[in-house]
């Protein structure tokens, strides 16, 4: 665990920090980083609007350690919107009302040309966390930037076992990290950023900027071989290219944004053209959280991918997730996972008893495979479990106490400013309590 195969995409929405009211404030950010640095950071990246800002850090075992990157980088950017008059809110939708101002660039562009603008803004509204895990080695053509066509070998059972594996994995990681009980000032679900990005019939009729298109946005469904990913891939530009016929776009046009095939999916699971696999389906949130969420994927796709563990879908595992014998990892059936398992994580959270048993299952099992120093640094999600509160459910117990009760009503601005500066204000202390638990690794590590 001293060395993260593990990399990080995290992004924050940005805060005026007297008003706690969302400021476009991305250009001001980037400068005074300039001013620190001395040059443009690589690392803090313009997102789809002014009001979003996001720090990147790719898994790489023979270089630094990208969570010390990550670290570093946070407190770059914190202290720079802090110089500045602005904040960084870690969480995964801003309470309150707002308009994004979605940056003028030949991707977005083209997005706000297929898509309904009003869609569109959907994306400059959600913050998430993007968690990647370096691919099974021999597996990703690193010139041609998609996946190699593979006979049987164990690295491409690896590769099939943790791509399902994560699938089933994502009630878990949505459940612990979800912070987005509001949209547009409406309380929508414990976790209302999942229904507005994904295009997932199950989660309700919400009409997002992909919800004609669940191809591109859904969680996907299990594969069999290496070869499903990559033909879906195919389905997925052919898809596309319709879309953009349709509108009038042509081909040179509609593809020129996209490095790779494999760039042309939002779903929350992917193949990334990094030549990782790519969560993206979860909610920012406080670090502490984050950080012990990365020790849990990393724990168990560590374990699948060196000791070829297999993962196979079984019914059993609908009443006992997560079950390990004789190298064999038991989950449900994409289907459950899907049609049932996604809309508990996202409607009722750790208050449901079945959400809280699964969850529950996927820590033990990674508490099983990684001993005494993972059981430390997965206290953050365990103290989740014991009092059933997400910091979702913290949000909306700090909306009553400020006098938001009715939660059928659109929560007032004052109560929306209040709730978003008291968690920008946090990641101060956050950043300290990510140094000391980096440190915890590094001597357990020892």
């Amino acid at each position: 665990m001293k060395k993260f195969t593990i990399g990080f995409e995290v992004e924050f929405l940005i805060i005026d920090k007297k008003t706690g009211m969302v400021a476009p404030g991305i250009e001001s950010i980037l400068k005074k980083v300039e001013e620190k640095t001395g040059d443009k950071n690589n690392s803090i990246l313009t997102e789809s609007a002014k009001e979003l800002i996001e720090v990147g850090s790719y898994p790489n075992v023979e270089g630094p350690n990208t969570m010390k990157s990550l670290l570093s980088n946070l407190k770059l950017l914190t202290y720079a919107a802090d110089e500045v008059g602005l904040a960084v809110l870690p969480l995964g939708t801003y309470p309150g009302k707002f308009v994004p101002t979605i940056l003028n660039n030949k991707r977005y562009n083209l997005y706000m040309k297929l898509f309904h603008k009003n869609r569109f803004k959907t994306w400059g509204r959600c913050a998430g966390y993007h968690c990647h895990y370096a691919l099974p080695w021999g597996v990703f053509d690193t010139k041609r930037l998609t996946l190699k066509e593979l006979g049987n070998s164990k690295n491409q059972e690896s590769l099939v076992n943790s791509y399902n594996f994560l699938i089933a994995l994502d009630p878990v990681l949505t459940t612990f990290m979800q912070s987005s009980p509001f949209y547009q000032g409406h309380h929508m679900a414990k976790d209302s950023r999942m229904i507005v990005l994904r295009s997932d019939k199950e989660l309700g009729d919400f009409q997002g900027w992909q919800s004609t298109r669940p191809i591109f946005s859904s969680l996907p469904s299990y594969v069999h071989t290496g070869t499903d990913i990559s033909h879906l891939a195919e389905k997925r530009k052919t898809e596309w290219l319709k879309t953009c016929e349709e509108a009038g776009v042509k081909e040179k046009e509609a593809m020129a944004p996209f490095r790779s095939l494999l760039s042309l999916n939002w779903s929350p699971l992917r193949v990334n053209p990094h030549g990782t696999f790519e969560h993206r389906g979860m909610d920012m949130n406080r670090l502490p959280v984050l950080f012990s969420v990365s020790i849990l994927i990393q724990t168990l796709l560590r374990n699948i991918q060196e000791r070829h563990l297999n993962v196979v879908p079984h019914d059993s595992a609908k009443e006992e997730p997560f079950s390990f014998k004789k190298k064999t990892i038991y989950i449900p059936p994409d289907t459950y996972v899907k049609q049932h398992l996604q809309k508990l994580s996202t409607y009722e959270g750790l208050a449901s008893d079945e959400m809280l048993n699964y969850c529950k299952r996927a820590i033990t099992l990674a508490q099983s495979m990684g001993g005494k120093q993972v059981m430390e640094l997965l206290k953050p999600l365990n103290l989740m479990l014991d009092e059933r509160q997400t910091t979702s459910d913290k949000i909306l117990t700090q909306a009553r106490e400020l006098g938001h009760k009715n939660m059928k009503k659109i929560i007032p601005q004052n109560v929306a400013s209040k709730i978003a500066l008291s968690h920008a204000k946090q990641m101060f202390e956050d950043i300290v309590l990510l140094q000391e638990m980096i440190e915890t690794n590094e001597r357990l590590s020892a």
